[in-house]
């Protein structure tokens, strides 16, 4: 590429995905710009319910989580009803995560908190400018940028980002066909954020699902009092179903498939009939360019993961592009992007699927509702997603009892490498030291002297083991004490290899 570089990443989209790949730079020293069409932050509440998983991501990215989850409302359970009737509640805490319960706000409140974080890094958002035509060389990535007032201008990057949403003219310019995984036809989608009367109260802190024949209605807790109200039916999509609905048609529809009797809506806003539509982009990587988000996929709305499942794609590829474009690691690394994430968006493209047909029977049976909500229920939080094919994946342990490499690691790590020892009953500091030999600075050590992580990680008390923690807290390697010198190999492996005079000689 002909010219200097203007910035090393340029971001496409200031959503919550666009502004955690920002963050994920940016706080490891990677100078990026981020780009957003919308002329001001976003006042909507969209996605709105953040589960587990995705507090603990911004846990580990450094924004004020305390401080976030006290403008939000707290989900603590899911009712369930069907025909009227009240028929199980799910509790909705995950003991195993150090943010428990799922948290309602508005994505409006997401964005800000991101947008604060980036902005404390240096960085700040050029608003009122989209990205138009995009051609690559070997080495960089040319951007035609469009501002407000017909102003145009060129910049050079050396990787592009795009986190566009699904109208991503990112993709399109590069040609990246968008494959329809399937359209619902014959169904629709309403949705509103509104104070809700029913003929029995609803807890602050609860979420109610109410299952009739032909569809069903949600009723999440939003932290003003009001509901985010959705409600998925059958539909011919006549004329006076297009357009956005009236309160009076979702309270009619509620009526229908809730059977508890007169329903009522004040105070609403955001009312919109909802595409329902699963669909997903042939490739998650082009070169220099990286897709993200709903740019690389896009989910019907019944399991409120779109955004969710967004910001974990931006915090998986924000480590590994951060260590290619700032540390020199392989940009074999970035392929490993698309072979963890999009298992994790096929299997959620197909559960979405199952969910649709399943939640508009004309008659839904107890029995196999009660069987799909334990399914699912452990899904949502993201806390079981894991990557055991993942390319970057080294279990020498086999069949031995605790976590798995490629699962989570249970507790909270700093977006560094550590190497977590499990020492065992009787520890081996002999072997522990020569372990650590090798080693460089990339790799914090942390020695579990309490049994504290070893517990959590349902590990065998009487054997000494290791595990190579990655960035973003899945597990990369797992192996013994013996194992060391495979734990220095993987990391030139993954990251290229460092210079012999950091290599630890302890």
């Amino acid at each position: 590429m002909s010219g200097l570089m203007e910035t090393e990443v340029l971001i496409v989209g200031a959503g919550p995905v666009g502004l955690t790949v920002a963050v994920e730079l940016a706080r490891r020293g990677v100078p990026c710009r981020v780009v957003e069409e919308r002329s001001a932050p976003r006042e909507s509440t969209r996605g709105c319910t953040v589960y587990q998983r995705t507090l603990e991501v911004f846990d580990a990215m450094g924004l004020p989580v305390d401080d976030y989850v006290a403008e939000g409302a707290r989900m603590a359970h899911r009712v369930y009803h069907l025909f009227g009737e009240r028929i199980g509640t799910v509790d909705m805490a995950e003991p195993g995560s150090a943010r428990p319960y799922p948290l309602v706000v508005g994505q409006n409140v997401t964005e800000r908190y991101l947008e604060r974080r980036l902005a404390d890094l240096g960085v700040l958002v050029q608003r009122g400018t989209s990205a138009g035509a995009v051609t690559q060389e070997n080495d960089g990535v040319t951007v035609t940028l469009h501002h407000e007032g017909g102003r145009r201008s060129v910049i050079r990057a050396a990787w592009l980002v795009a986190a566009q949403g699904a109208a991503s003219g990112v993709r399109d310019s590069l040609g990246v066909a968008w494959r329809e995984w399937r359209r619902f036809t014959g169904l629709q989608m309403l949705q509103i954020d509104a104070r809700v009367r029913l003929p029995f109260g609803l807890a602050p802190d609860e979420a109610h699902l109410f299952f009739g024949a032909g569809g069903h209605v949600g009723c999440v807790p939003l932290p003003d009092g009001r509901h985010r109200v959705f409600v998925v039916r059958r539909s011919a999509g006549g004329p006076d179903e297009r357009g956005d609905p009236r309160p009076a048609e979702i309270a009619a529809a509620m009526e229908r498939l809730c059977g508890v009797g007169e329903v009522g809506l004040s105070e609403g806003s955001f009312a919109w009939r909802v595409r329902l539509q699963n669909r997903f982009a042939e490739r998650m990587r082009v070169g220099r360019v990286l897709l993200a988000g709903d740019s690389a996929r896009v989910f019907a709305p019944v399991h409120a993961q779109g955004m969710n499942t967004g910001v974990q794609d931006a915090f998986n590829l924000g480590w590994k592009l951060a260590a290619v474009a700032g540390e020199g690691a392989p940009e074999a690394l970035l392929d490993s992007y698309e072979a963890e994430r999009r298992p994790v968006a096929e299997e959620l493209l197909a559960r979405t699927e199952r969910s649709l047909d399943f939640g508009v029977q004309e008659s839904p049976g107890r029995d196999p509702l009660l069987a799909a909500i334990a399914v699912n229920r452990p899904k949502r939080t993201q806390l079981a997603i894991d990557y055991p094919d993942s390319p970057l994946t080294r279990d020498l342990l086999g069949e031995a009892a605790g976590s798995r490499a490629g699962r989570r690691a249970p507790g909270r790590w700093d977006g560094r490498w550590t190497l977590l020892v499990l020492p065992g009953p009787r520890p081996d500091r002999w072997g522990i030291g020569r372990l650590m030999t090798g080693l460089d600075s990339r790799v914090d050590v942390i020695v579990d002297v309490d049994g504290e992580a070893s517990s959590a990680m349902n590990a065998a008390p009487d054997a000494p083991a290791i595990h190579l923690i990655r960035p973003d807290g899945h597990i990369g390697l797992r192996g013994g004490l013996e194992h060391g010198p495979q734990v220095a190999a993987y990391l030139d492996t993954v990251l290229g290899p460092v210079p012999p005079r950091t290599r630890s000689t302890a």
